[in-house]
């Protein structure tokens, strides 16, 4: 299927691992060129490579984007080496485990003066770039937290902080549909990637052993975890042309995880 965005420019925050990565990988398919921003040059470098050896065209930048200085050096890095971006793949990921009183106060001004603000200030510096092509794809990965509050585990600053971004998001997409600028969510559920590796760790327990968990603790009607191509699959159809109709949608991807009906 030609998505009908060969030739566009995309930044994707996270975009050297996991379902970051997995996002630029079909948009590079599909002729994008790719920007992969995230901290750990070594992984940005192995990321670059694997694209580039599959015939894209992939560019790397080492930098903070939970601050607003590291936002601005990335968007100008990316403009200098590609051109101005039109689209944005924004991620917010925490997991800073933790009931109510396990966390100070100031743990919860930290998750929105980093997870929010970093899609507020992903927003302010690459909208201009958007409106002026009267075109653009904003799509962020969140949480499936947005709209349900994670109960099997201890989630409570995601809890707090994902809904807030996605009214940020709803919000824009009133103000710009009108631009030919969309802006639209994608909430993973359980997803098969070294953060989830990472997390079950930190839950002592096994990797090999998160589908059975899961079959045990979460109702999962797939009755298993989803894979990096199934987001990053989805993510990239939400920046076409195809999906120009739809604006201001969270669309989960969790094996039907999520029960409510809207």
């Amino acid at each position: 299927m030609d998505l009908g965005i060969s030739g566009r420019i995309a930044f994707v925050a996270g975009g050297s691992k996991g379902m970051g990565f997995a996002a630029a990988r079909f948009l590079a398919a599909e002729g994008c060129k790719v920007a992969l921003v995230a901290r750990e040059r070594d992984a940005i470098d192995h990321a670059v490579g694997a694209i580039n050896a599959l015939g894209g065209t992939a560019f790397g930048v080492s930098a903070d984007l939970a601050t607003e200085a590291g936002v601005k050096h990335a968007a100008a890095a990316v403009r200098d080496a590609l051109g101005r971006p039109d689209i944005c793949i924004s991620q917010t990921r925490s997991r800073k485990l933790g009931r109510f009183f396990d966390h100070k106060p100031e743990v919860f001004q930290e998750a929105f003066a980093s997870l929010a603000m970093h899609v507020v200030w992903l927003a302010r510096e690459l909208l201009p770039d958007m409106r002026a092509n009267r075109w653009g794809r904003f799509v962020h990965v969140g949480t499936t937290a947005a709209k349900e509050a994670v109960s099997d585990i201890p989630h409570i600053v995601m809890n707090t902080v994902a809904p807030s971004i996605m009214g940020f998001l709803k919000s824009l997409s009133d103000e710009f549909a009108g631009e030919g600028i969309t802006f639209n969510s994608v909430g993973p559920g359980w997803c098969n990637t070294k953060a989830m590796e990472q997390l079950m760790i930190e839950l002592g327990r096994q990797r090999d052993g998160l589908d059975q968990w899961l079959s045990e603790t979460t109702f999962i009607p797939a009755g298993r975890s989803g894979t990096p191509d199934e987001l990053g699959s989805m993510i990239a159809y939400l920046c076409s042309d195809l999906a120009g109709y739809c604006t201001g949608e969270w669309i989960t991807v969790d094996g039907g995880r999520h029960r409510a009906t809207l």
